[in-house]
């Protein structure tokens, strides 16, 4: 009987941990709800210099939020280690420019839809938050995976079961088999282009 309670207890006390609510879901929440409010205002009405002003106010907001040391690690995967440091820091840095470029051009389509927190799940530090994304026509879920360092950062998304580090990782393991991480860096530069001042 001892045994069995003892076993109960362990059994509670990591679902506790496993489900328990932690602080990532509310800097989450504020960080996305800073970037839509940013796009209540239809982009057409906005000048040139207000739109690269706010790029630049979004990225940001998303070098608070996002571990992209951590994501350009999980995406090279193994081929990091074989990388000097030099590239490795020069790579993240283009590679949050890069997933920064890409985002705010999907935001510019944004029409008010609206993001719904569902579930947060957390074991150790680790937390999954997922939402939903509500549009005028469906829901679109998108999951954000968070790591706790100084603070909660996010290191992959998964939209719609699709995970965004995997999804690049393939792109670019074909790249790095080939040519290389100066080819790689090299295209990234170059897809970049008038925004490389990020």
């Amino acid at each position: 009987m001892i045994k069995k309670s003892l076993v109960l207890c362990i059994i509670i006390m990591f679902m506790l941990n496993t489900v328990s609510a932690s602080d990532a879901m509310p800097d989450l929440k504020q960080s996305i709800n800073n970037v839509l409010a940013m796009f209540k205002d239809k982009q057409k009405s906005l000048s040139p210099e207000l739109k690269a002003l706010q790029r630049k106010k979004i990225f940001q907001i998303a070098l608070d939020l996002f571990d992209f040391t951590e994501m350009s690690k999980r995406t090279i995967g193994k081929n990091w280690k074989s990388i000097t440091p030099e590239k490795q820091k020069e790579f993240s840095h283009l590679f949050a420019r890069f997933l920064a470029n890409i985002y705010y051009n999907r935001l510019e389509e944004y029409t008010n839809e609206t993001v719904k927190f569902v579930d947060e799940r957390q074991h150790k530090n680790k937390v999954l938050i997922k939402t939903v994304v509500v549009t005028s026509q469906n829901e679109i879920p998108m999951d954000y995976k968070l790591v706790k360092s100084d603070k909660w950062r996010v290191y992959d998304v998964s939209i719609e079961g699709v995970s965004l580090i995997r999804n690049y990782r393939s792109q670019f393991n074909k790249i790095l088999r080939k040519q290389g991480i100066d080819d790689l860096i090299a295209m990234m530069k170059k897809k970049l282009g008038q925004f490389s001042d990020l």
